[in-house]
């Protein structure tokens, strides 16, 4: 870590704790607002020749992609990024026989709106996939990830098998895990989580992906990197207390990096072909 980073962190740290309530709210702001992702990915060609559609969810203007003519899977992308972050999965897919159905988040790449609640993720989730009809599975990163656990359990996903790439075990730890990375106090973190669970109606602890996955009949693969510095790897060992899932647990491949692995790709695909 930088000097600079480092002073950054002591400043935030020690004016949250003299004013917890202004940088709580910030951060609760933050958490349910994406910064837009204004880097090219490597994978912009992957969806080119596929056809595009839009989905309204609640006011907010969706665009879907689909390539193939296969069993759908579809794919869903973490926080601040886009369909396109998923990318190398398409042609891999493609070639196992499956259609593709990709999409944007709200209020992340193309998509419309301002705000990504979760609930708002998970339903548009679930929309998506029911617009194009029964999935064969879905292969989620990250808070993606988190929301399609959540949309089977509360918003009625249907699909057979998901594949969790670096997936968190809850909002609450995801959302303090953020906090703590801006430097955040204790004080200005419980009044974090406060805002965050007056803005859905109900307690952040609510959104509990290690729990759901117990309760849902759904044939799941982890895969997480150990170095994740994102979403801890304690996170990945709490959703493998799960009984229905399988884990494959990689030394190196940090959060983001896993998306582009050969070997996760290709093991994707045969956990998805796998009877």
């Amino acid at each position: 870590m930088s000097m600079q980073r480092r002073l950054r962190l002591l400043i935030v740290r020690s004016l949250s704790s003299l004013f917890p309530g202004y940088f709580g709210a910030v951060a609760a702001r933050a958490f349910m607002r994406p910064r837009r992702d204004i880097r090219h990915h490597r994978w912009a060609s992957a969806f080119e020749g596929g056809s595009l559609a839009l989905k309204d969810i609640d006011d907010i203007r969706v665009p879907v992609w689909r390539a193939g003519t296969g069993p759908p899977v579809l794919l869903v992308h973490g926080w601040e990024q886009d369909h396109d972050a998923l990318g190398g999965f398409v042609q891999p897919l493609l070639d196992a026989g499956y259609s593709v159905v990709a999409f944007d988040l709200p209020a992340h790449g193309a998509a419309t709106g301002e705000q990504a609640p979760l609930p708002l993720m998970a339903r548009a989730i679930t929309a998506v996939a029911e617009s194009v009809g029964p999935l064969h599975g879905v292969v989620a990163h990250s808070v993606g990830g988190a929301m399609t656990v959540l949309a089977a359990r509360h918003y009625g996903l249907q699909t057979g098998k998901a594949v969790l790439v670096g997936a968190p075990s809850g909002a609450r730890a995801y959302a303090l895990a953020q906090g703590r990375r801006q430097g955040l106090s204790r004080r200005a973190l419980t009044r974090m989580e406060e805002n965050i669970s007056a803005a859905l109606d109900e307690p952040l602890e609510n959104y509990r992906v290690d729990l759901s996955l117990r309760e849902l009949d759904l044939d799941v693969l982890l895969i997480h990197a150990k170095n994740d510095s994102v979403v801890p790897f304690a996170d990945a060992r709490a959703n493998a207390t799960a009984g229905n899932t399988a884990s494959i647990w990689l030394d190196d491949g940090g959060h983001n990096r896993l998306l582009g692995d050969a070997a996760v790709i290709r093991k994707t695909v045969a956990f998805l072909g796998r009877e």
